[in-house]
């Protein structure tokens, strides 16, 4: 039985029966239990158009659930707390005490964990191409956010103008790609300089870190990064779009680019490479990150020492 003093941690998306058991977390909140949720991004309602269709009235009816029945939310980095706070304002919930937001960073020793081992087939090949020339990995799901179609046109243009470089993609098919995913089975320069690993293992991607020239990371919209961390262990030169959560992970350990269409990528990789030669890129082997172990400290000096990054502040008249 909860009673007062307890804490309620929701820890991950769960938003139907968030909803569902609205009433029973205010029964809760009024019995003296703390209610906290952990959000990871709102994209699903910032960016309706890049998810699968009838993704944002249910995240949105579940952002307003935590909105009114939780003390604090937890956000996995500044921007998206910054993100929230402002989406709040704009679609107030029910309430008229302030809720409080605060962020915490994710952990990335891979090591700690349970690292999956083995290598495909074909590894030896790819690890060799990626000798040749300047390879360009990216790490994360084939969906319209990540900037994959971007990408592609990118080197697309670069290999036509003779720019000898080659990409390697490592991520398993999302939603709403079908092109994306046709242009890249049906590429001339697949398995010469353009490379799709739908899934590998740990081992292998610590393979392709060790290998690439530098991560890029196109996507049009994130809660953290965690690429951007795994790739500066390695010490792998970062290019990353000028988000606010990229830049508030990877600050002036990244090349930074803007721009969406084919030709501004291709143009911030020629800029890169124009660097790289003369000694003069961002490196990102001094970039800070945490530890699982600090994360969760982070985590727990929010909650328990109230160290609370904003405040949201329901307007007067607010429903």
């Amino acid at each position: 039985m909860a009673r007062q003093g307890d804490i309620f941690l929701g820890l991950d998306l769960f938003m139907h029966g968030t909803a569902q058991n609205r009433d029973l977390l205010l029964h809760m909140r009024k019995r003296g239990v703390e209610i906290h949720f952990i959000v990871y991004d709102i994209l699903p309602v910032l960016r309706p158009d890049v998810f699968p269709p009838g993704s944002a009235p249910g995240f949105a009816r579940w952002l307003d659930c935590i909105g009114e029945v939780s003390d604090g939310l937890l956000c996995i980095s500044r921007a998206v707390a910054d993100e929230v706070h402002d989406w709040l304002q704009r679609h107030p919930p029910s309430r008229q005490q302030p809720l409080q937001l605060g962020y915490f960073h994710l952990g990335a020793d891979l090591e700690a964990s349970a690292p999956t081992r083995g290598l495909p087939v074909d590894a030896p090949q790819i690890l060799d191409a990626l000798k040749q020339r300047p390879s360009f990995l990216m790490v994360g799901t084939i969906e319209p956010r990540k900037g994959y179609a971007q990408t592609l046109a990118a080197f697309d243009l670069l290999w036509q103008q003779g720019t000898d470089v080659n990409l390697v993609i490592v991520g398993k098919q999302g939603w709403l790609v079908e092109a994306i995913i046709k242009h890249l089975k049906e590429h001339t320069e697949k398995g010469k300089r353009l490379f799709w690993l739908a899934g590998v293992s740990d081992e292998m991607l610590q393979h392709l870190y060790q290998g690439c020239s530098a991560l890029l990371a196109s996507s049009e919209g994130e809660g953290f990064g965690l690429p951007l961390i795994e790739a500066a262990q390695h010490g792998l030169p970062l290019i990353v779009r000028n988000l606010p959560v990229f830049e508030e992970v990877a600050g002036q350990y990244a090349h930074y680019f803007s721009g969406l269409e084919g030709k501004d990528l291709a143009q911030a990789v020629q800029a890169w490479l124009s660097l790289h030669v003369a000694g003069q890129a961002p490196q990102s082997k001094q970039m800070p990150w945490l530890t699982w172990q600090q994360s969760a400290e982070q985590f727990k000096v929010v909650i328990f020492e109230h160290k609370w990054h904003r405040q949201y502040v329901p307007q007067q008249g607010a429903r």
